[in-house]
């Protein structure tokens, strides 16, 4: 692997870098959402985006060593922390009751998304020019993108517009609502633990399962084509009524579950079917998630989705970090067995929220 040879990176390192992203994020939501607030949509995402395309090019032209990638990785954070509060509002504000579950999913496709994107510069770019020009290139089209945000995002102030008192913070949560977002949040934490160590390691994994690194890349190109297409179809088929509850998003855990043991299985062919399965299910809820938060917290929407993305962020915090230890010290086979384990855990959670999901008001029309 590039990254080892030339900056002496380990498994246990890139779980560290990994971890420390999701850790800012979690550390920077809360001040994320205020910024958000006060900067209105158009100036969020322009920070964000700002943000993120620094990242990048810092990691393509100022990483003589690892440890610098804890620098990048941090203002990359900062950037994830902004950009979902500011997004969220925007949909809640913009997108019409009908169609917001796919809004959602859509909006999550940008994960996947990306991660495709990291999987075709593997054979594309970081083998035949280097690892940083795989990244001076995504920075580029981040730049490319500010004029296309400048464009479309509208000037409306962020969430200060339209939001009932009742909501204020204040209000104290009701208890069926808190105990739904608690064990959300779990769900979610154990989610996103498992896929944030998928979209990690697959490429190392596939390396050591057989795969040559071009095919590797490819592996995780196919795994995050099938993220991009579950999310906004889980989105598309809630909004007509089909799932749309957390019994929806432990039913695509337990596919992810299955799909995890696949890739410990050994053999290629079962590898990559179970690289899809994991990819597409395993981690195509979350924007599933943000929608049944929104429907069911109104309107304490703000601080019910601050609450379930803490767990998210907690969960790419310590999900990459435990990975790379287990994988470094037992193996690739144990770690995808521990990882299908904290999934199958996750969908009992989920489980355990739809229980207090359907003693909550059903808001789906509301704004």
């Amino acid at each position: 692997m590039q990254l080892e040879q030339d900056l002496g990176m380990t498994p246990e390192v890139l779980g560290a870098t990994v971890a420390s992203y999701w850790g800012i994020s979690a550390l920077l939501s809360t001040t994320g959402g205020q910024v958000a607030q006060r900067l209105g949509f158009r100036k969020g995402m322009l920070l964000s985006a700002t943000l993120g395309m620094t990242s990048l090019l810092g990691i393509a032209i100022l990483t003589p060593h690892w440890s610098w990638l804890f620098l990048w990785m941090g203002i990359a954070g900062a950037s994830t922390a902004l950009a979902h509060p500011v997004s969220n509002s925007l949909i809640i504000h913009e997108v019409a009751s009908k169609n917001r579950a796919f809004a959602f999913g859509l909006k999550q496709v940008a994960i996947p998304a990306a991660t495709l994107a990291a999987g075709i510069a593997v054979p594309t770019l970081a083998i035949t020019l280097g690892w940083r020009w795989a990244f001076g290139v995504a920075a580029v089209f981040a730049a490319l993108f500010l004029p296309v945000l400048l464009r479309v995002v509208p000037r409306i102030q962020a969430v200060t517009a339209r939001r009932p008192r009742l909501g204020s913070m204040r209000t104290k949560l009701p208890r069926p609502l808190r105990l739904f977002l608690l064990t959300t949040a779990i769900a979610a934490g154990l989610g996103s633990a498992q896929a944030t160590a998928l979209g990690a390691f697959t490429v190392v994994s596939a390396s050591s399962a057989g795969f040559d690194i071009s095919t590797a890349g490819l592996l995780l190109g196919i795994g995050s084509t099938a993220g991009c297409l579950v999310r906004p179809l889980a989105g598309f088929a809630a909004d007509r009524g089909i799932g749309g509850s957390m019994a929806t998003v432990a039913s695509m855990l337990a596919v992810g579950f299955a799909g995890l043991l696949a890739m410990a299985w050994g053999n290629k062919a079962v590898f990559a079917v179970g690289c899809a399965l994991a990819f597409g299910f395993g981690w195509g809820w979350n924007g599933l998630v943000h929608f049944v938060v929104s429907r069911r917290s109104h309107p304490f929407t703000a601080r019910a989705t601050g609450i379930a993305q803490c767990g998210t962020y907690i969960g790419g915090t310590v999900g990459p970090f435990a990975f790379g230890l287990v994988f470094s010290n037992y193996g690739s086979i144990t770690a995808w067995v521990a990882a299908a384990a904290v999934a199958g855990i996750g969908a009992i959670a989920a489980l355990l929220a739809y229980r207090f999901e359907r003693l909550l008001p059903d808001n789906a029309g509301s704004n």
